[in-house]
């Protein structure tokens, strides 16, 4: 679990960046990039999540360059969720399919396919991690 922890901090990196503020169109719609890392992930090596490191700052940097991101987090390796209508308060992170969030952003692409090309470049994979990406909604209209 060790482990896990010290990825989640490694994606903190990334969203320590500064988002820039250029490149924004109207037509951009807002989407939702959740990343995920698998439950039980061991790196192989301390170079190789410097490497990862390094590859997040990057990857964070370009965007920001871009004005896509519009937000960002890393949720706390702490939590409880409450499931069903007794209301059952399980301890602990919420672990799907064996992954586990362990950050998300929310972008500006003027499409589902853009959001993707700009999911398909983030370093979660250099580890096997995933990202799913999910059109936000604005009900508030």
């Amino acid at each position: 679990m060790k482990r896990t922890y010290l990825l989640a901090a490694l994606m903190c990196l990334g969203s320590l960046v500064s988002f820039g503020q250029s490149g924004n169109t109207s037509t951009d719609k807002q989407f939702l990039l959740i990343f995920r890392f698998k439950s039980n992930f061991t790196p192989p090596s301390q170079d190789s999540i410097q490497a990862n490191i390094r590859h997040w700052q990057e990857y964070m940097g370009d965007l920001g360059k871009t004005g896509k991101p519009v937000s960002g987090f890393r949720p706390s390796n702490e939590g409880e969720t409450i499931s069903g209508t007794a209301k059952t308060v399980h301890k602990g992170v919420y672990v799907a399919n064996n992954e586990l969030v362990s950050s998300f952003i929310i972008i500006k692409a003027a499409s589902m396919n853009e959001a993707g090309e700009i999911a398909k470049k983030c370093p979660i994979f250099d580890f096997d991690g995933s990202v799913e990406i999910r059109p936000l909604q604005n009900t508030a209209n």
